[in-house]
């Protein structure tokens, strides 16, 4: 019976306890909850702690972190009451609530209420380090919305990596191939600052390289150049069949001019 009566004293203790929660108090209990998993579920492996703020309903969800505790915490989703576009007035979270990952999303949805709670971590702001999947097949590691098939935010490394090809740059070594003069080259390199057909560094810096076709051009100038030097080594070959010929047109002239002076100085 005291033990009845025990048990009955610490349930009234929590129910007394949870309904004496302020509302700001249960935001941010069911907000943490929340925002803890989300962040989990973005960064899996990672150890990490996270802090709750509430929006100052101004600044962006980063200022606030970075303001509202040090800079050394950043912000890594939002979350609020209702659905995204429905408003929110004292809503405790506990029912329905959304969440958004990106200040974009954040400045979308941020007028439809006040009491934004900010998840902040040490993690960098809005940390992606897991997989995310589109509907249409898209996958980004470290990417919230791939627009490729693989999207990758960071380095990949791998012991090898295959591309396929629909061609080859040997069409260099063909015949009708119409090789360009280095005049001509010269002439691209000083007016453009780069070699013709690979792309100029504004390029590159904008939209990256295509890894197929980079080594295919590179390919493309690697025989080229492959074919300067036959020419040169040609031309090196003939010049020096050209001087051997006239260093034996030169000793024969020599030495009829020698005979000749020897005869006129025996006719003195």
């Amino acid at each position: 019976m005291k033990n009845l009566y025990i048990i009955t004293c610490l349930c009234l203790f929590f129910i007394t306890n949870a309904n004496s929660q302020t509302l700001s108090a249960l935001q941010q209990q069911n907000a943490r909850a929340t925002g803890y998993a989300i962040v989990a579920a973005r960064n899996p492996g990672r150890s990490f702690s996270v802090f709750m703020i509430k929006w100052d309903g101004i600044n962006t969800l980063e200022d606030n972190a970075n303001n509202q505790i040090n800079p050394l915490w950043h912000a890594q989703a939002a979350v609020k009451g209702n659905f995204f576009d429905q408003t929110f007035v004292d809503n405790n979270f506990s029912t329905y609530s959304s969440v958004v990952i990106s200040q974009s999303e954040f400045d979308t949805y941020k007028s439809t209420g006040s009491d934004w709670w900010i998840v902040c971590s040490f993690l960098p702001p809005f940390s992606n380090s897991g997989i995310s999947t589109l509907e249409n097949g898209n996958v980004g590691i470290g990417i919230l919305s791939p627009k490729n098939k693989l999207d990758v935010k960071g380095t990949i490394h791998s012991q090898e990596v295959k591309v396929d090809m629909t061609g080859w740059s040997d069409f260099v070594f063909k015949k009708e191939y119409d090789l360009p003069t280095l005049e001509k080259v010269e002439k691209h390199i000083a007016e453009k600052g780069h070699l013709e057909n690979i792309p100029s560094e504004k390029e590159v810096l904008e939209n990256g390289i295509n890894l197929g076709e980079m080594n295919a051009k590179l390919l493309q100038k690697i025989e080229e150049l492959t074919l300067y030097i036959i020419q040169q080594e040609n031309n090196n070959n003939k010049q020096s069949e050209e001087i051997d010929l006239l260093k034996k047109e030169n000793q024969k002239f020599q030495s009829i001019l020698e005979r000749v002076v020897k005869l006129e100085n025996q006719s003195k």
